[in-house]
């Protein structure tokens, strides 16, 4: 098999029809077609279902997926190596979040990383629903996984990289009474966690990580809150703050975004936060992959 035949195996494996996968690498439908076929008349098996005219994986194709992706990434270091890249390579490195509420956090250490190797490519996606990050590293969706800690019983290797702290947003044109001594308090005043304003909450849907951690810590301080809304996409909370409906914990990062968006955000105490970290297997990291963790703050 060539590196070619990898190429177009991924391409249509990725989910693109045929014209599509087609279009995107330059070649014919017939040569791309032809390819596949080939590849599979070497390997002894199908890797496709041929479907009207879709192609849905084997269990052969799904199974070859996390290898062929591997093999792209050595190719590519390969190369590297091949042209005098060490000290300036290029390429691409991929990595999964299994934790919402990192951006800020994720955003200024690929902000380091490319400042040391502006040659190379990140890039950051969700954790494919359904998929621990064990099987995204095994699928080889990705190389390194962001999570909150402790991460889920594995077998990776992982390491703590800093904390993401949880601050109270709330309306600026809510009035002053809302508060137990009637007083607004300053910017960057503490607000207790047992002396929340009188506010109806705006948060993410139950079942998120950040939900159980903060309503933990509310019961723990006998705070007792009342939901106003609840929204599947945590991002849109701090608009739903703007508009008046209701106080929220949020991340840091996203708190001072909403901030200069004209709510008021204060830091909470006890403080409310989670730990987060990177996991990732060592023996499928691709040389870009090792430059990255080797890298990491923590």
């Amino acid at each position: 098999m060539d590196l070619r035949q990898i190429e177009y195996f991924l391409a249509v494996a990725g989910g693109e029809s045929l014209s599509t996968a087609a279009q995107s690498m330059s070649v014919t439908k017939p040569s791309l077609s032809q390819g596949i076929r080939g590849l599979e008349r070497e390997l002894g098996v199908e890797l496709f279902h041929r479907v009207g005219r879709g192609l849905v994986l084997t269990s052969a194709g799904r199974a070859l997926v996390g290898p062929a992706r591997q093999m792209m990434r050595s190719s590519a270091a390969a190369v590297n190596a091949a042209i005098g890249l060490e000290t300036d390579p290029t390429g691409r490195v991929d990595i999964c979040s299994a934790a919402h509420g990192l951006e800020g956090p994720v955003a200024r250490i690929v902000a380091d990383f490319r400042m040391r190797c502006p040659g190379i490519t990140v890039r950051v996606s969700d954790l494919p629903k359904g998929m621990t990050a064990e099987h995204a590293l095994a699928d080889g969706a990705c190389e390194l996984v962001f999570s909150y800690w402790p991460p889920e019983l594995s077998s990776l290797s992982n390491q703590v990289i800093g904390v993401n702290e949880y601050w109270l947003a709330v309306p600026s044109q809510a009035p002053s009474d809302i508060w137990p001594d009637g007083m607004k308090p300053v910017a960057g005043q503490s607000v207790p966690v047992s002396g929340l304003p009188n506010l109806p909450v705006v948060g993410v849907q139950k079942h998120s990580h950040a939900r159980l951690v903060i309503e933990s810590a509310l019961h723990a301080a006998g705070a007792r809150t009342r939901m106003s809304t609840e929204l599947a996409q945590r991002e849109t909370v701090g608009a739903f703050v703007l508009e008046g409906l209701g106080m929220a914990l949020l991340e840091r990062s996203l708190a001072e975004r909403t901030a200069v968006s004209g709510a008021d955000i204060y830091p909470v105490e006890p403080p409310i936060s989670l730990t987060y970290g990177i996991e990732f297997d060592p023996q499928r990291l691709s040389p870009l992959g090792r430059l990255f963790v080797h890298g990491l703050p923590g």
